[in-house]
């Protein structure tokens, strides 16, 4: 909450400076930071923001926020070359090494598992720097390459079957999470909660098909059918979960 308000104050200096001309670009911003910009700019007519992260669906972006259509989002992404014969990465074994060079998070990307092969973007003032410095991660001694192609993010879902009480937000955010219905209040009230990228803290708001759902740091889960009730009136559902 104290990282979203911080965000909060910088948005009103984006928002004076393309009123006044000018243009900014962010480092890389997760989904709720790019809820909450898109709803300031919005109350202005005259502002454009455009967003990119390098692949096609991207989940991280950068933005650019002016009064004119600009597109130079300085984004580069590497492909992580490595012996896959004996070393295996993912993307927590990729971000924890990338951390671990004193990088803030805001300036990576997305990591991206593109035929198995494994993919990251970055800001491009430390595109020199980790070409220099990136060689290891885990156990793996890795080179990284530059990745001329615009590829896809490919999203991936697990679906599972719930009989749940209602169909509420703070319902769903429970079971969809496996936390309890305090927590999921919780989390829902203190504005952790987005409902097709929208900020949503009312926990009583009824969650529709196809409606998706991402919960802070928990990830995003997507309410793919609504089906009948069970002979105890339950409701089934089929929620599925982003992997």
């Amino acid at each position: 909450m104290e990282e979203l308000e911080k965000f909060k104050k910088k948005i009103n200096s984006y928002l004076e400076k393309a009123l006044n001309g000018g243009v900014s670009l962010t480092n890389f911003l997760d989904e709720a930071e790019m809820a909450i910009l898109n709803a300031s700019c919005n109350k202005y007519n005259q502002i454009k923001i455009n967003f990119f992260g390098g692949f096609i669906n991207s989940d991280r972006n950068r933005a650019i926020i002016s009064c004119d259509d600009y597109n130079n989002f300085q984004i580069s992404v590497f492909k992580i070359i490595y012996n896959k014969r004996y070393y295996s990465i993912n993307h927590r074994s990729i971000l924890g090494s990338l951390m671990s060079l004193g990088i803030k998070r805001e300036c990576i990307g997305d990591i991206v598992c593109y035929n198995d092969d494994y993919y990251f973007s970055c800001v491009d003032n430390i595109a020199d720097f980790l070409i220099n410095e990136f060689h290891q991660i885990g156990k793996a001694n890795i080179e990284i390459v530059k990745e001329d192609r615009t590829l896809e993010n490919i999203v991936n879902y697990e679906e599972k079957l719930y009989f749940i009480p209602s169909l509420r937000l703070d319902v769903i955010v429970g079971y969809s999470y496996n936390l309890s219905r305090s927590e999921a209040l919780d989390f829902i009230k203190n504005g952790l909660v987005y409902v097709n990228h929208i900020l949503n803290q009312n926990p009583s708001y009824n969650v529709k098909k196809d409606d998706e759902i991402s919960v802070r740091h928990k990830g995003r889960v997507k309410l793919k059918e609504i089906g009948g009730l069970s002979k105890s009136g339950r409701q089934s559902i089929i929620l599925a979960k982003r992997i």
